[in-house]
């Protein structure tokens, strides 16, 4: 015989449902003793509905949550007698015919079970699960288990949950009125597992009967609503989850709960923007604010728990979901649109030997530098070291003087920005991550070539080739034996660039991702800039249909760029904005053909070499033309074979050789007095990404026929970087380990005082030629080096006054100049060792710097001979104008803002509506 079973149906404008449900309750094969139904303030006909069905009694009631009105249903039963049970439905919930016949099966089998819960099933999919019980994450989340799954017999043996779904459970009435019934606190979600939390704490068991299946229209969000926004639904579960961790919490771990509501918002509404949920934001602080001053309802929860709790957490740990199955859990859910997409059939990093392709870049990166091994710094060629710590890298890249004498002030080089976050990589000391940098450059540039013709191509075997070609490119590996960290960077981060740009108008996302290494690029080497500009107009035509995602991948480029640019503009020099940065390092400019064949400076030079040693006869440009023949021809069989996918790649290509044969021929800055022209290398850099580009347009005509000059060009490739790696051998090094100080050691002890303390360095370069510079603190950093002083075309007046005022000192004058020095706060006086052909400039100096009364001799240093001043002021403090830290936190925001847009998004909180459906289904 079986037990009493009271049926308690909850509905709430319900009467497009009710028929189904009630229908459904009448035809199960072991009855429920009585039906009580409850009405929450409906405003349609479920009132009239519930009067004319078979319900014992229908209770009206405000309009509540779920949970209150079930407690309401379960207030109005008769006298409780020993063994009954409370079968609790809600209005959208249809019970198969043996619902209740196999759950009261289950408890007679399992006399320990006081609530058991049945299969919920999806009315628009019955055969996938709603739900099969819940439990929690290690932090208290709520999950859903099996949900989403195919209904296939797989889960039959389950029994023990930590939670059931709120409607359809059985639940032993005695237990059901000890523990109070639903938490009132809890609306919708979570009300189901809570009551089973709370059982199991008071000893009992919760379980699930496979076999008694109930079919859903929508969640327990749904109950009371037809449509539910991502925004409540985030807002409810949250709230949920704050909820019962304060109830569930210990006595003292609760005070630190309920502290940190607030700074862990702040925490999660971070993680909302960056996984762009802008919707859950509000919701977020909306439960955590209500959770905050709801302080009564957790009372009245932990005073429910108390009054029954028998047994402790550690009972129910093994019912709690691991990480590993919420790792899992999340990967079987992830993006619906995901989901949607066929499978990437692309082949994968190791398995199309890009993993091999780095390794190798990563000898060559070891082997180009040897004499970096173990050096925290590096110096030499267009490199010097980056500031001693991370908050004087980061001053130097605001807006404000730009040279020692503060006459030069502007903004920051987008360079120095770069700088500042890579030296923030390594935080302890800023140089190292620039000694990586050149390490593994080859290395990184082979993985963003790979992953960028990955993009472009299903071939198996082109990525690898393009990264082997890319990473052991002359010009990358040139730059690096000299020091040009700007163009490492560009070149490092063209293939994205070029690659993602010409794909920015499929998707935000897309646009994100092309933003970053554009602006890296660009940063790098601001010669660039035009040829970026044409390749986005191209993107914006051949993407028309959205336009402006293209134009928006430029926006860091310009936030970082156009400070600059502005700048020279008004300067009257627009074509200073387009100089290399970092240390002026001369180089030979290229001739149209050395251009053409990517031999922009030392490039051509070292192959020179390596052919006069072993094949003295033959020309130079001819070796160069044969190792670039087999991808010029790759790159020709794509213009021809496929020209309309081509042609926005031959177009970046004449782009690249306008603006190697362009960038030799201006001269922006100087060295010595000597015009430096802008290296090349980086045009030459476009040129063969654009070369690549077309070849493997070609390749994806017939990826099998294209094997083995794939192969031919690898070798090519590897063939091409032999000489500058075997000259960086026979040559003494350009970049070398920086010392441990770039001042006399007397000189860094008075910084350590005084970090503005001034330095007037005398360097003799010929007969009748000296040149005279102020240093600052421990000397001149790579990220104190600003193009904005070195494209000036004319000293200042206070620089022209010390270049005299040091005329005066170093050649017997007996003008006072200690006013001036101590209006620019220098205290000492460095000159040092001559160069070829200026022994008489550097011995007149030092002996009318011997002279003079005012100087004291410190002797001879590292850094050549050193002299004090007797009296000396202070260094001048640094003055920025009000606005340099805005414009470095709206660049820094440009660049966050294109890593948001670039990062995936994920399904919890994304902006969709969800709709409950007209009809359960029926049956059969």
């Amino acid at each position: 015989m079986h037990p009493r079973v009271f049926a308690v149906l909850a509905a709430s404008n319900g009467a497009a449902y009710l028929p189904a449900t009630l229908a459904a309750i009448e035809a199960q094969s072991v009855a429920p003793d009585r039906l009580i139904a409850v009405d929450g303030g409906s405003k349609d006909d479920t009132r009239a509905v519930l009067e004319a069905s078979r319900a014992a009694s229908v209770v009206a009631a405000a309009r509540l949550p779920y949970g209150q009105l079930v407690n309401r249903g379960a207030g109005a039963l008769p006298s409780a007698e020993p063994g009954d049970w409370l079968w609790v439905l809600a209005h959208d919930a249809a019970p198969h015919p043996r619902a209740l016949q196999a759950l009261l099966g289950h408890v007679e089998s399992h006399p320990s079970v006081a609530i058991v819960g049945p299969k919920v099933m999806r009315a628009d999919l019955p055969d996938r699960f709603a739900e099969l019980g819940q439990t929690m994450t290690p932090f208290g989340r709520s999950m859903l288990l099996h949900e989403g799954e195919l209904d296939q017999g797989q889960h039959d043996d389950d029994s023990d949950v930590l939670g059931v779904a709120e409607t359809g459970m059985l639940v032993r009435r005695d237990v059901f009125e000890a523990l109070g019934g639903f938490d009132p606190a809890l609306r919708s979600i979570d009300a189901g597992l809570d009551l089973g939390v709370r059982a199991r704490l008071a000893g009992h068991r919760v379980a699930v009967e496979p076999r008694a299946r109930v079919r859903r229209a929508g969640g327990p969000e749904h109950f009371d609503a037809r449509t539910v926004s991502d925004a409540q639904r985030v807002a409810v579960a949250r709230r949920a989850q704050l909820h019962r961790r304060l109830a569930y919490a210990n006595p003292l771990a609760l005070i630190a709960h309920w502290l940190l509501l607030l700074p862990l918002a702040v925490v999660r509404t971070v993680a909302h923007l960056l996984a762009k949920r802008p919707a859950a934001v509000l919701a977020e602080w909306r439960a955590t604010l209500a959770t905050l001053v709801a302080l009564p309802a957790t009372a009245r929860a932990r005073r429910r728990i108390a009054r029954t709790k028998a047994t402790g957490w550690s009972s129910m740990r093994g019912l709690r979901a691991s990480w590993r199955t919420v790792r899992s859990r999340r990967r079987s859910l992830g993006d619906p649109e995901q989901m949607q997409r066929v499978a990437d059939e692309r082949v994968g990093f190791v398995e199309g030997a890009g993993l091999w392709v780095t390794a190798l870049a990563v000898v060559v990166g070891v082997v180009l530098s040897p004499q970096l091994i173990a050096a925290s710094a590096a110096t030499g060629g267009a490199l010097l070291p980056l500031s001693g710590s991370l908050a004087e890298v980061w001053a130097n890249a605001l807006a404000g003087p730009r040279d020692a004498l503060g006459e030069v002030v502007g903004p920051a080089d987008p360079f120095t920005i770069l700088l500042a976050l890579l030296g923030s990589l390594t935080p302890w000391q800023p140089s190292t991550a620039i000694v990586l940098v050149l390490f593994l450059a080859p290395a990184i540039a082979s993985v963003t070539a790979f992953f960028a013709v990955r993009a472009m191509t299903d071939s198996r075997w082109a990525p690898a080739v393009a990264a082997a070609v890319w990473a052991l490119s002359p010009i990358l590996l040139v730059a690096i034996v000299d020091g040009r960290l700007g163009a490492v960077l560009a070149h490092v981060a063209l293939p994205l660039a070029v690659a993602g740009l010409l794909r920015a108008h499929r998707s935000w996302r897309a646009a994100g991702a092309a933003a970053i290494p554009l602006a890296v690029a660009v940063a790098g080497a601001p010669v660039l800039l035009p040829a970026m500009l044409l390749l986005a107009l191209i993107a914006m035509g051949t993407g028309w249909r959205a336009p402006l995602r293209p134009l928006a991948a430029l926006l860091p480029a310009a936030a970082l760029l156009a400070p600059i640019v502005v700048t020279r503009w008004i300067d009257g020099r627009p074509l200073a904005a387009l100089a290399d940065p970092g240390v002026p390092k001369p180089s030979t400019p290229p001739t149209p053909v050395e251009a053409a064949l990517l031999g922009p400076d030392g490039t051509l030079a070292s192959l020179e070499g390596a052919v006069a040693a072993t094949a003295p006869e033959l020309d130079a440009q001819w070796i160069a033309l044969a190792l670039l023949a087999p991808l010029a021809l790759a790159a020709l069989a794509g213009i021809v074979l496929r020209p309309t996918r081509a042609w926005p790649w031959l177009a970046l290509l004449l782009a690249g050789y306008a603006t190697a044969v362009a960038a030799s021929r201006l001269s922006v800055t100087s060295l010595d007095g000597e015009p430096v022209a802008v290296w090349a290398g980086t045009g030459a850099s476009v040129m063969l990404a654009a070369l690549i580009a077309l070849a493997v347009v070609a390749v994806d005509l017939d990826d099998r026929r294209g094997a083995v000059p794939g192969g031919i060009v690898a070798l090519a490739a590897i063939a091409a970087a032999v000489p500058v790696i075997a000259t960086s051998f026979l040559l003494p090094a350009t970049v070398i380990a920086a010392p441990e100080r770039r001042m006399p050691a007397f000189v860094d002890a008075a910084a350590e005082d005084d970090p503005r303390i001034g330095t007037m360095v005398l360097r003799p370069l010929a007969e009748g030629l000296i040149g005279v510079d102020v240093e600052r603190g421990h000397g001149l950093t790579l990220d104190a080096v600003s193009t904005e002083e070195l494209v000036r075309e004319e000293p200042g007046p206070a620089e022209a006054e010390l270049a005299q005022a040091a005329v005066d000192m170093a050649s017997g004058g007996d003008a006072d100049v200690a006013a001036l020095l101590d209006e620019h706060g220098v205290r000492f006086v460095l000159l040092e060792q001559e160069r070829e052909g200026a022994a008489a400039v550097h011995d007149r100096a030092q002996r009318s710097l011997d002279a003079r009364g005012d100087l004291q001799a410190i002797g001879q240093t590292e850094a050549g001979l050193l002299y004090q001043r007797l009296e000396a002021a202070g260094g001048p403090p640094v003055e920025r104008p009000v606005w340099a830290g805005w414009l470095l936190a709206g660049q820094l925001a440009a660049l966050a803002g294109a890593v948001v847009a670039a990062l995936p998004s994920l399904r919890r909180g994304a902006r969709v509506r969800t709709r409950r459906l007209e009809t359960t289904g029926e049956w059969q």
